[in-house]
C-alpha cells in the first residue's frame, strides 16, 4: 500500500534525492505537496557518489573541460569540494521552500552509491517512505530508475518529474491498469487533490483488449456514490506512446500510477513520456 508516515509516527517521510546545487523547483514542490498531503516531514539526502571518488584514485583517470580542449587529472579533493558546494546550495533552496510550505525539513549527506545511500536512508526510518527525485529524469535514466525501484526497500512510492514538467495545477489523474489497485490509487489521488482542492479523474487503461463497457460498469459500481470523480476508459492497451499522448491531452496537475505498467515499463520506451509529461508523477510501488 502506498503510504507516507506522518511526522509524529517517525516511521517514514518523503526522502528527496539530491545530486545538483539547483534542484528543479517543481520537483521540490511536488515532494512538499506529497509531504503535506500525508502530514509527513521532508528529508533531503545529498549523495556523494562513492564511484566518482573511487575513480579519482586512479592515476589514468582525467576529466575534460566542456569545450574538450583542457584535460586534467581527477582529484578527490576537488570532488569533495564540489559535493559540499552542491549540497549546501541545494539545501538552502529547499529549506526556504519548506518554510513557506510549513513542512518539517532536515538535510544530510551520505557517501555511497546512489541506490545504497537511498536504501540506508529509507531503512533508518521505515517502512513508510516515498522517494522523490529533485532532478528531472530522461529516457536514458531508465536502467538506473528501474534498479532503484527494484532494490531500495522501505519505499512505497516514487515522485518524479520529466524535463517537460511545467505545472502542478490541474486535476489529479489516477491511471488504473489493474482494477484491483483502483481504491489504492484513488486514495493517493484523493489526498493530493484535497491538499489543493483539485478534482480527481480516473483513467481506466486496460493493458489488453477487453470489453471496455463491462469494465467501466464494474469500476462505477466500485466507486459507489463517488459523483465527484470523473471516469474515462482509454484504449491504450499497454502502448507507452499512446498513454503519453492521453496524459498530455488531459493536462493534469499530478499523475498517480502504479509501478511495472505502461508508464514506466521495464521493456517499453520512456521517450514519449519524458518528452511530453508536463506535471509530476507519483508511482505507487
Amino acid at each position: 500500500m502506498a503510504h507516507v508516515a506522518a511526522a509524529e509516527e517517525d516511521r517514514g517521510r518523503v526522502v528527496l534525492r539530491l545530486n545538483s546545487p539547483r534542484p528543479h523547483r517543481i520537483a521540490v514542490e511536488a515532494a512538499l505537496r506529497v509531504a503535506h498531503a500525508y502530514r509527513a516531514s521532508l528529508e533531503s539526502v545529498f549523495i556523494e557518489d562513492q564511484r566518482l571518488l573511487d575513480l579519482s584514485a586512479h592515476d589514468q583517470a582525467h576529466e575534460l573541460s566542456l569545450c574538450g580542449r583542457d584535460r586534467r587529472a581527477l582529484s578527490m579533493v576537488s570532488f569533495l569540494r564540489q559535493f559540499a558546494y552542491a549540497a549546501r546550495e541545494a539545501e538552502r533552496r529547499i529549506a526556504a521552500m519548506a518554510r513557506i510550505a510549513d513542512i518539517p525539513y532536515s538535510a544530510r549527506t551520505l557517501r555511497d552509491t546512489p541506490s545504497h545511500a537511498l536504501g540506508r536512508a529509507c531503512a533508518e526510518k521505515g517502512p513508510w517512505n516515498v522517494v522523490a527525485l529533485a532532478d528531472p529524469f530522461a529516457a536514458r535514466d531508465r536502467d538506473y530508475l528501474l534498479h532503484m525501484m527494484a532494490e531500495v526497500e522501505g519505499v512505497t512510492g516514487y515522485v518524479l518529474v520529466t524535463p517537460s514538467v511545467r505545472r502542478t495545477a490541474g486535476p489529479v489523474v489516477a491511471v488504473v491498469e489493474d482494477v484491483s489497485r483502483l481504491m489504492q490509487l484513488l486514495n493517493i489521488a484523493d489526498r493530493l487533490a484535497a491538499d489543493t482542492r483539485e478534482v480527481v479523474q480516473i483513467l481506466i487503461a486496460p493493458s489488453a483488449r477487453v470489453d471496455t463497457g463491462q469494465l467501466e460498469n464494474s469500476v462505477r459500481l466500485a466507486l459507489a456514490d463517488r459523483t465527484d470523480v470523473s471516469l474515462r476508459v482509454v484504449e491504450t492497451y499497454g502502448d507507452p506512446d499512446a498513454m503519453a499522448e492521453v496524459l498530455r491531452r488531459v493536462r493534469g496537475g499530478f499523475i498517480v500510477a502504479e509501478a511495472g505498467h505502461t508508464l514506466l515499463a521495464r521493456h517499453g520506451s520512456w521517450q514519449a513520456l519524458a518528452q511530453t509529461l508536463e506535471c509530476p508523477l507519483f508511482i505507487a510501488r
